[in-house]
């Protein structure tokens, strides 16, 4: 029975684990639950802040030379950091990784990770066991905000690991079955055809709740809501994790899967940096992290209110510390509280990718969200996928519809009017491929914003 299946994990299996490995999960978690209401978190953030930039200067070349002295640190810590401490790119970070190492974590307690290199090159970093527990807790705290928890049965719309064979693919499903009581559903061949499987799939298993990228999660969507009549579940929520979720993806998993959209936001190399409430709000996780919103040219703070790219410095890193990182996504800053109660900050929207933000009328920067509201909701359109390859530039590429054919019609006009300076080519394709991570990009800039004209 599936009741006895999670009871089994939550009561026996996870605490045996966590007593085996000295894993601190359930605590952590305890805790960030606690402190997510708690009015001296802002305090507890600085002494964190205070802490991290004391080692950087003590023990991680890179930041040695950091004209500010510990007295400094410990007056202000979050002027020295948005004041005095540089942004840091991901290439520069990764063209001289190692002068970010600490020498004060022994080379024993480091944990060799990479991120999927769905922009390019992967990012090759270090962890600690600190550092993935506290990524886990808080997962599991917004996990937590819709009556899901350690052994609840999960349905994850996902990949195999490429750097695994078939035989280690096999046994890792197993692993994920009986231990975390989840199954995985390929998010590489979903098929419309097979709807009728899937549902059968999804009753049978019966999940609490399902998890994957946006795109995925979209994609089954689609092919389930002609027979949504059909599911036999109840789900606490669909969580949709490493993509830009749209309200109008959020309102589909409500209507074909009949509950909330949870939006998971994060990182390989950054953990996990908000997770939405019931509620709506999507609340930064600011025991381990502080996010900052940056002018996308001159790396200037912007107010609350106002969309920038998001700088990243995570507070559970002292072994390889990324002080003002930026993981490239352009987000905006809640200047008004969530209902829920909360004194969690709050993220009012993740646009996407930096690079996503694309170069319109005189120079002005426009997200590659507004393509998606130009084509979503045309009835012909499956996929899409805009790139800019200069100003002057850019190629739409659309998969149609089944049956369907593309009436540029629709939205050339609207389209030409936002990019005037800009020639757009359009392009009939059967698919559009994921990067290599599987993550889907649909707005794409491939040029820097320096070398335009009047892009400030």
């Amino acid at each position: 029975m599936p009741s006895l299946h999670k009871a089994m994990i939550e009561h026996l299996l996870y605490p045996a684990m966590e007593l085996r490995k000295g894993n601190r999960v359930r605590a952590k978690t305890a805790a960030l639950q606690a402190s997510a209401s708690a009015p001296d978190l802002a305090d507890k953030q600085r002494e964190l802040l205070q802490s991290l930039l004391l080692d950087c200067i003590r023990h991680v070349p890179a930041y040695r030379g950091l004209p500010v002295s510990e007295e400094e640190i410990k007056a202000d810590p979050y002027r020295v950091l948005t004041r005095v401490v540089p942004v840091l790119h991901k290439a520069d970070f990764r063209d001289h990784a190692d002068e970010f190492l600490s020498d004060a974590v022994p080379a024993a307690q480091r944990i060799a990770n990479c991120t999927g290199g769905s922009t390019g090159e992967p990012v090759h970093f270090y962890m600690t066991r600190d550092q993935v527990e506290s990524y886990e807790a808080a997962r599991w705290r917004g996990l937590s905000w819709f009556g899901i928890t350690y052994g609840s049965r999960s349905l994850m719309v996902w990949g195999n690991p490429v750097e695994l064979n078939a035989n280690q693919q096999r046994k890792q499903r197993m692993r994920e079955q009986l231990l975390k009581n989840r199954r995985i559903l390929s998010a590489y061949d979903l098929r419309p055809e097979d709807a009728p499987e899937y549902i059968r799939f999804i009753n049978s298993y019966r999940p609490e709740y399902l998890y994957g990228y946006a795109t995925a999660l979209t994609a089954l969507a689609h092919i389930l809501e002609p027979h949504r009549d059909q599911l036999r579940v109840k789900l606490k929520a669909v969580v949709s994790t490493s993509e830009t979720l749209s309200p109008e993806q959020a309102a589909l998993f409500s209507r074909v899967f009949g509950c909330p959209a949870a939006n998971e936001y994060g990182a390989r190399d950054a953990g996990i940096l908000g997770y939405s409430c019931p509620c709506g709000g999507l609340h930064i996780t600011a025991e381990n992290c502080i996010l900052e919103t940056l002018d996308p040219v001159t790396y200037e703070p912007v107010p609350a209110g106002q969309s920038g790219v998001l700088a990243i410095t995570d507070l559970t890193n002292h072994v390889q510390p990324r002080l003002r990182y930026l993981l490239g996504d352009v987000g905006t800053l809640s200047e008004t509280p969530c209902s829920c109660g909360r004194t969690l900050p709050l993220l009012s929207s993740i646009e996407g990718r930096e690079d996503a933000l694309l170069v319109g009328k005189a120079g002005a920067l426009v997200h590659g969200n507004l393509i998606g509201q130009l084509l979503r909701p045309l009835s012909f359109v499956r996929s899409f996928q805009f790139r800019q390859h200069t100003p002057q530039t850019a190629t739409l590429a659309i998969v149609p519809m089944p049956g369907e054919s593309i009436d540029p019609t629709a939205f050339m006009p609207a389209l030409q009017g936002i990019f005037p300076d800009t020639e757009i080519m359009i392009k009939t394709v059967d698919q559009i491929p994921p990067a290599a991570s599987g993550k889907m990009r649909y707005a794409i800039r491939e040029f820097p914003l320096s070398t335009q004209e009047g892009g400030k």
